[in-house]
């Protein structure tokens, strides 16, 4: 008797409890827009009731706190280039996790290990204000610039702004990118000058995209996608993908030390979903990583055998320190 009440009680549990249920919030770094991550992270916690904290950083915050801080008790690194995520890997700080959807995304878009798998791609773009460009006298007669090179001229000094590859996961995509086309010192060179033309270095890529769209500079360098979610709203603002341009993989992982694991794994499940790489597509303008998904009208014109085919997260990731050094030498004197 005592015995059949306790396996009673047993299916009970098993029924009624399939799993360790967290009350615990998710904690997730985002290295993207935050308004672009409410909404899939919103749609998540409404189809399995997982409430979240968001922490809003730039690729080079996340990498200080995870790396240089130890941080501990966030869950997921969402969004941020994949070399990002290749440090964090390199540094022992991720586990494994194969997602359900892994098998439908290619395998340029993934970590063959199994420690981060990308969720959406981006490519670097010249954007230009055509207003801006226009109404100036030194810049209306002159021709769009379409390589790196003619962001130099003259007439554009303190017109321009690139982001700062320290703190920005898009400045240190432009860096790691021109460093692999055409060696370390001719990168920190070309970035030098852009940084001496330009009238400030921002702090994130999407700042230089806002900075542009409003006209306080002419023209950018950051991630089309930031360039075009201000297009989309509006704005007019030219972009155009130079010759081996840079470009990213935004990736999705589970770092070690998070405390909810379960609903980490639901979550990268989520965000590599159909129906969730459309939605960031639409509110992102990042090309989503798996195939078949019809893509956002204003992505059709996007060029990518411009991009420089050749480039490497986990080269970008090993040369992180000894590129950064370079560029702090450089800007010293």
């Amino acid at each position: 008797m005592i015995i059949a009440m306790v396996v009673a009680a047993v299916l009970v549990l098993i029924l009624y409890y399939p799993g360790k249920q967290s009350n615990q919030p998710l904690k997730v770094y985002v290295i993207f827009q935050e308004d672009e991550a409410r909404i899939l992270l919103e749609k998540f916690k409404k189809e399995t009731g997982q409430s979240y904290e968001v922490i809003r950083m730039s690729g080079g915050e996340a990498s200080y706190h995870l790396l240089q801080m130890n941080k501990t008790g966030i869950d997921v690194v969402l969004g941020g280039p994949a070399d990002l995520h290749e440090q964090l890997k390199k540094n022992g700080k991720l586990i494994r996790y194969s997602s359900r959807m892994v098998d439908k995304i290619p395998g340029i878009y993934k970590d063959k290990d199994g420690y981060w798998t990308g969720m959406y791609m981006g490519a670097l773009a010249i954007g230009v204000n055509e207003q801006v460009w226009k109404q100036d006298p030194l810049l209306a007669t002159l021709a769009l610039p379409e390589r790196y090179e003619d962001l130099l001229r003259p007439e554009l000094k303190g017109k321009i702004e690139i982001p700062d590859p320290e703190t920005s996961g898009t400045g240190y995509t432009l860096l790691a990118s021109l460093a692999q086309e055409r060696g370390e010192e001719k990168a920190v060179e070309l970035m030098h000058a852009l940084k001496i033309q330009s009238s400030s270095t921002t702090f994130s890529g999407i700042s230089s995209a806002q900075r542009l769209a409003v006209g306080e500079v002419a023209a950018v360098v950051s991630f089309m996608g930031d360039q075009l979610r201000f297009t989309n709203s509006g704005y007019a603002i030219y972009s155009s993908i130079p010759p081996q341009a840079g470009w990213e993989i935004g990736a999705v992982s589970i770092l070690k030390s998070g405390d909810n694991k379960a609903a980490a794994k639901q979550l990268v499940d989520f965000v590599l979903s159909s129906d969730a790489q459309t939605d960031y597509m639409n509110s992102a303008f990042s090309l989503p990583v798996l195939p078949n998904i019809k893509v956002h009208p204003l992505l059709t014109s996007v060029k990518l055998e411009k991009l420089l085919t050749t480039y490497r997260f986990d080269i970008a990731a090993e040369h992180r320190d000894t590129l950064l050094s370079r560029w702090r030498v450089v800007n010293e004197h």
